[in-house]
């Protein structure tokens, strides 16, 4: 999860509901806190959380520096307080794609213990679609049969996925992407280095995620996607060398970041193609837009779930893109 901030930006209708239904008394004890990715779901889950286990404390999405919750839940060391999520390989880095069962079997004993603070105790399962079905399934009974002063969090990116019994029993939240004003004063807060020309062109590319936003300007990616665009708007001519050397770049990382950056804003560059394809011209060239979209989402889900070398999946990308516009239609 990202660092929690001070005070939570935007989503104001959903601190509302939950504000409101901790006040009347009647606080549901599940919650599912759905949107895409990067857009502080996580972050409200923390705060979500730290409210009540200040017992409702302060004003819901404004922390209290020097309160002692605020302290150990930014921290993720309160008692009353268990956050469930994927693992990171110790050996490669990676994040798990799932949430082992193991971890989800840590939730039952912890609702079974005596709370150590204000009565209440918290879990967050982090993104809860990663959940396996064993994993949902152990969710399903804890959502069904919660003990007194427990609450449950799920966070999840595609919420269709969890079991439907699990999705009946939880009171959804469903956070819309960042509004423009918003977004800006969340960038000037968190990355304050970054250029006024740089928070402009991240807030036009991320659709609202404050999270995408931080990994475009994190990993260094606006030169890269800037080189890539001048090679696609050149297709169907590609200069090779010029594509190794972009190549070579994305490769080159640390870590992931970039490339994951880059690869999520090729792919939705070709659906917005696909998309303006399909209000401007005949069929087959609807056709053919849609297949470079979904040949290059495969190219880089295999990518990214079977470990790949990234500079031969970006190569590849490019390469078939070039290849279907010189294709008939």
């Amino acid at each position: 999860m990202t660092e929690v901030p001070l005070h939570f930006v935007g989503h104001a209708a959903a601190l509302r509901e939950v504000h409101d239904a901790f006040a009347s008394g009647r606080m549901p004890h599940a919650w599912l806190i759905a949107g895409i990715e990067g857009i502080g779901k996580a972050t409200l889950a923390k705060h979500i959380a730290e409210y009540v286990l200040s017992n409702g404390e302060g004003e819901l999405g404004k922390s209290d520096p020097t309160s002692p919750t605020t302290r150990l839940v930014d921290a993720d060391a309160h008692p009353d307080l268990l956050i469930i999520r994927r693992t990171r390989d110790e050996k490669t880095g990676l994040l798990a794609n799932i949430i082992p069962v193991e971890e989800v079997s840590k939730v039952a004993p912890f609702f079974h213990k005596t709370a150590a603070h204000s009565g209440w105790r918290v879990v967050i399962v982090d993104e809860a679609h990663t959940l396996n079905r064993h994993g949902q399934n152990a969710i399903l009974k804890i959502v069904e049969e919660p003990p007194p002063q427990a609450l449950i969090i799920l966070t999840a990116t595609t919420p269709g996925i969890l079991l439907p019994t699990i999705r009946s029993r939880t009171r959804l939240l469903e956070l819309a992407p960042l509004a423009m004003d918003e977004m800006r004063t969340l960038l000037r807060a968190t990355a304050p280095a970054a250029s006024q020309e740089d928070i402009m062109a991240v807030i036009d590319l991320s659709g609202g995620s404050i999270g995408f936003a931080l990994k475009i300007l994190r990993s260094g990616t606006l030169p890269l996607y800037r080189e890539m665009l001048a090679m696609l708007d050149a297709m169907p001519q590609l200069d090779t060398a010029s594509l190794h050397k972009l190549a070579d770049k994305i490769a080159k990382k640390a870590d992931s970041e970039a490339f994951e950056a880059l690869s999520a804003l090729l792919i939705e560059r070709l659906r917005q193609a696909a998309h303006n394809e399909a209000n401007r011209h005949p069929q087959g060239r609807v056709n053919t837009a849609m297949q470079i979209w979904e040949k290059t989402k495969a190219t880089f889900a295999m990518a990214d779930s079977a470990a790949l070398d990234r500079k031969l999946a970006f190569i590849a990308a490019m390469t078939d893109i070039r290849a279907a516009m010189q294709a008939p239609h």
